[in-house]
This record gives structure tokens, sequence and C-alpha cells, in this order.
């Protein structure tokens, strides 16, 4: 999309030269449409990635049962979740994790503390009137 400076140029252009506004327009068309395309194809490859990640998270989850003893379930469970922006549950599972092997504490510690300030960032975005997409965007953009 072309900056506001731009789109004045492109205005002025085309009031001074009439012969030129028709292409001028065509070009922000195709180019408004190209974008959007582009939009639709990142929106879906997101959204697939979600799904899987889902199915993931899903799966993990069931590991944890069927192994409760198994840090490295706990760990990859909490990893989706955290991936998910399920944050009090990534903690709670990173937290289990880190019982079942205290070795783990040292390689999880960024990861929580990660997880601590991106819970906070959200609570202070909710606050502010930020939901959904508008949410999810803010919170990829600070990660």
């Amino acid at each position: 999309v072309p900056s506001t400076d731009t789109m004045q140029l492109l205005y002025k252009t085309a009031t001074s030269h009439p012969p030129l506004s028709a292409s001028i327009f065509s070009r922000l068309a195709q180019d408004s449409k190209l974008q959007q395309m582009k939009w639709r194809q990142t929106r879906y490859r997101h959204d697939m990635y979600e799904f899987a990640l889902l199915h993931a998270a899903r799966d993990s989850l069931e590991a944890t049962q069927l192994l409760p003893e198994n840090a490295n379930a706990c760990l990859l469970a909490g990893e989706c979740l955290a991936e998910l922006r399920k944050l009090n549950d990534s903690a709670q599972y990173y937290q289990r994790a880190v019982e079942l092997d205290p070795s783990m504490e040292q390689k999880l510690k960024n990861a929580m503390e990660k997880n601590r300030l991106s819970q906070e960032f959200m609570e202070i975005a909710k606050s502010s009137g930020f939901s959904g997409d508008t949410l999810r965007l803010a919170l990829d953009v600070a990660a």
C-alpha cells in the first residue's frame, strides 16, 4: 500500500495529466489485488500453522497423561501451550517438568520469564481494549 505522500503525488499527477489517470488507477488497483492475495496467503499459512499446533498441543497433553513422570512430555506440552498463548497453562507444565527433572530449570528459566512477561503484556493489552486479531498481532510483534 502506497504511503500518504505517494498517494498525494499520484493524485496530483493524475489530475494534472488526465491521460495518465486511467493507467495510474489501473496500477493501484492491480497492486491492491496483489497485496490482498499476499495477505490471504499469509493468513492461510498462519491458520494452517495454528491448526497443526493445536494438534501438537493435544498430542503433547495426551503424552503427559500417559507418561505423567516424563519431564520431556511436560516440556513439550509447555512449549506447545506457550506457542498457543496459553501462558498460564504453559508455566504449569514447565514447572512440572522442573519438578520431575531439576536439571531442566536452567534451560526453562528464560522460557518461563518470557511467558511471565508475555502474560503481563497480554493483560495490559486486553485492559487497553485490544482483542482478537489485533491482540494476536501485537503479541507476535512483541515476541
